[in-house]
């Protein structure tokens, strides 16, 4: 090859490399704070949840979305675009460590087709779920090996092992220091959900000290029970039956409180699914209203989720003809899509009628038993949708599978 057209293609691999660095580690930055505050909240409104096949969060909230110690994948793509960074600009301004640069740079991009292919393949087929933003990121790198085919030519050779490993140490220091960095920097969460707060209340129980670090997975409960809450297992206990999944006698009872337009609701309800399928009747899941809508929560001052109310009435109302789970379901897997017209469409659906709908929505009883739900969370201390109690003892960790499971194993064995 002619030196122009190598130093032509040379030119082009480190300008279109250095673009597309700049660009992964825009996302990389992304999908980082995506990471963060959904540790923080339990729930994120960041673009990247489109449905139910394509969530950030259900793929964040996996065990592979983060490192044994517990820093996020995000800060390794921080790192390896960086070091793609710093060896292109190596590149351009050195021309005595061109060939270490270079050659350590052809690696890396290697590598990271391989890391993109294995962690796609574990999204799709062992997730079940794919994340946009990590997407991005593969995308990014698989253009990164596309540019350095296209450019090979401009690379100095030969390829020895030597100069990769002269070169890899600018990569593996990028790296530290990524993750050095957000070591420092990283903001503390707080393991209260506070989604969509509710009007404040004072608490019967006591959490555990904030930032205090948790030993067993019981130490995201509180040390006693809220005696507030109850469980009506039938019809005619109390204001109304509770509608639960799972034996009355299992070992573990599970309280949500949770409004149906809460986003963070609609999470800790996948998770809540998953857990029922896996136990089954060694468990048991029981749903109480707390809806954010001062049309039936006397706590609030204005219509925060107007149609929440609706919400709970009609899926009480689909309770009454033994289909309040489907309704449950049908109301949290088209949460975005929540108005007035839809929720009455989707009873019917469920073979409710008119008479029946307009006999549920005038109903004294079912307003009844949603202000008594939403009395028993006041009492025992709710700050936010949604709030969780296993056996009656406040649950202060993010509202995922992988979390309250290793409750549910912890309450099983003791």
């Amino acid at each position: 090859m002619s030196m122009p057209l190598r130093q032509e293609k040379l030119k082009s691999l480190i300008l279109l490399g250095s673009i597309l660095a700049i660009l992964g580690l825009g996302i990389s930055f992304y999908s980082l704070f995506h990471h963060l505050e959904l540790k923080s909240k339990g729930d994120t409104s960041f673009m990247c949840n489109i449905n139910d096949s394509f969530s950030c969060d259900d793929v964040a909230n996996s065990r592979f979305a983060e490192d044994p110690w517990r820093n996020p994948l995000g800060i390794y793509g921080i790192g390896y675009f960086l070091g793609l960074f710093v060896l292109l600009m190596i590149a351009r301004l050195k021309a005595e460590l061109q060939k270490e640069s270079l050659q350590t740079y052809a690696l890396m991009v290697g590598i990271g087709v391989i890391v993109s292919l294995t962690l796609g393949g574990i999204s799709h087929f062992v997730i079940g779920k794919l994340c946009p933003s990590c997407i991005g990121i593969y995308g990014v790198t698989i253009l990164q090996a596309f540019i350095l085919f296209f450019c090979r030519g401009g690379i100095p050779g030969p390829f020895a092992f030597k100069n990769i490993s002269n070169g890899s140490w600018y990569a593996l220091l990028a790296l530290a220091v990524s993750i050095a960095l957000f070591q420092l920097m990283k903001p503390s969460t707080s393991p209260q959900l506070t989604l969509d707060l509710p009007k404040p209340s004072s608490s019967s129980t006591t959490p555990a000290p904030e930032g205090k670090a948790r030993v067993t997975p019981l130490d995201s409960l509180d040390a006693q029970a809220a005696p507030a809450i109850k469980i009506d297992a039938s019809p005619y206990s109390g204001l109304g039956e509770d509608f639960r999944k799972g034996s009355d006698d299992a070992k573990v009872k599970i309280v949500e409180f949770a409004d149906f337009q809460c986003p963070a609701c609609a999470t800790a309800s996948k998770a809540l699914r998953q857990l029922g399928a896996e136990f089954g009747d060694r468990i048991q899941i029981v749903f109480k209203s707390y809806p954010l809508d001062k049309a039936c929560n006397p706590g609030m001052q204005s219509a925060l989720h107007p149609f929440a109310c609706e919400a709970a009435i009609m899926v009480r109302c689909a309770g009454n003809i033994g289909r309040f789970w489907e309704m449950h379901d049908q109301l949290f897997d088209n949460q975005s899509r929540i108005e007035s017209s839809r929720i009455t469409a989707w009873a019917k659906d469920l073979g409710l009628t008119d008479a029946q709908i307009q006999q549920c929505k005038n109903s004294k009883d079912i307003i009844a038993k949603i202000q008594d739900d939403i009395r028993q969370a006041n009492e025992a201390g709710l700050t936010g949708t949604p709030t969780i109690f296993f056996n009656g003892r406040k649950y202060h960790g993010p509202a995922n599978a992988d979390e309250m499971r290793a409750v549910v194993q912890a309450l099983l064995e003791g």
